[in-house]
């Protein structure tokens, strides 16, 4: 397994992270999903139109047609037929909203990501508030390595978060595809000073999408407050643990400590630490039962 290092030098301590990681439901988000970013906020309306609806029955019957051979093709698994049709459909309707989400969905399938980012690119203009394609930009962003692109992108989701049109607390925002057919879904939550006071959340699935492992960075509010209770000059301090459920059958039954952290760090530094206990490179320094942490 081939991952990025990040070598840190913050203390190690397991607090009370424990509330946190219990508070989170252990089969979120999307434990049995396929590898590409299919949306999972909310769905475009289909059947597939233009934005000037076609009156006539006959062309409104044809696209419902079409678009249902291409998701034929699609579920299928012949991924380049099913794109040609989609491709067909946006032809002769570019702001078919469904075929540029579906066309979007199976170039991230065959590892075509500029397509990919067109594709959804063009999905975001014509709907500006539509989660699923913002989510599948950032991820696919994130993958390209264009950083910019991600911050720009992340700005627009957590004020669309903002305005109430997110319905759920948190997002995907990378996968990471290891050998084996393992995969890392990167999970982002928008605030992380509600419950269940996570920042960020990695998840190992094996090739059949099964849960093997989560590591999360949880926000310790009551230990944040007595930080800036103890030192005045501390006001601004916060505390975050970086910890990881031990699962057994898919629940988790033992909590390992890693860091403890009194800011917050970047993304990147973050997420190249977990890929590094993940690998292996780093031991917890306390593990507790969950069973018996509360007593």
């Amino acid at each position: 397994m081939k991952i990025v290092v990040f070598v840190s030098l913050l203390s190690l301590a397991l607090a009370s992270g424990r509330a946190s990681a219990q508070a989170l439901d252990p089969t979120l988000p999307m434990t049995n999903m396929p590898a590409a970013p299919r949306p999972h906020v909310i769905d475009v309306p289909q059947p597939v139109q233009a934005s000037a609806a076609p009156t006539d029955p006959a062309k409104i019957a044809d696209f419902e047609k079409r678009f249902a051979q291409g998701k034929e093709l699609e579920d299928a698994g012949k991924l380049t037929e099913a794109r040609a049709v989609f491709d067909g459909i946006i032809a002769d309707s570019p702001d078919a909203k469904g075929s540029l989400r579906e066309a979007g969905i199976i170039s991230v399938r065959l590892n075509e990501l500029d397509k990919a980012d067109d594709y959804f690119s063009k999905l975001h203009r014509l709907v500006p508030d539509y989660p699923a394609a913002i989510e599948s930009l950032i991820q696919i962003n994130q993958a390209l390595k264009r950083d910019v692109k991600v911050e720009l992108l992340l700005k627009e989701f957590r004020d669309l978060r903002a305005s109430g049109k997110v319905p759920l607390p948190y997002f995907v925002r990378e996968r990471i595809h290891l050998d084996q057919g393992l995969e890392i879904v990167m999970t982002e939550f928008f605030d992380y000073k509600t419950l269940p006071n996570t920042v960020w959340m990695a998840e190992v699935f094996d090739s059949e999408g099964q849960l093997q492992r989560r590591l999360l960075l949880n926000y310790d509010p009551r230990a944040s407050q007595e930080l800036q209770q103890k030192d005045p000059t501390l006001t601004n301090a916060e505390q975050f643990l970086l910890i990881e459920d031990v699962l057994k059958g898919g629940q988790p039954t033992r909590i390992d400590a890693y860091f403890q952290m009194f800011s917050l760090p970047e993304y990147h530094k973050v997420r190249n630490t977990m890929l590094a206990i993940i690998g292996g490179a780093y031991k917890p320094v306390y593990s507790q039962p969950i069973d018996a942490a509360g007593q």
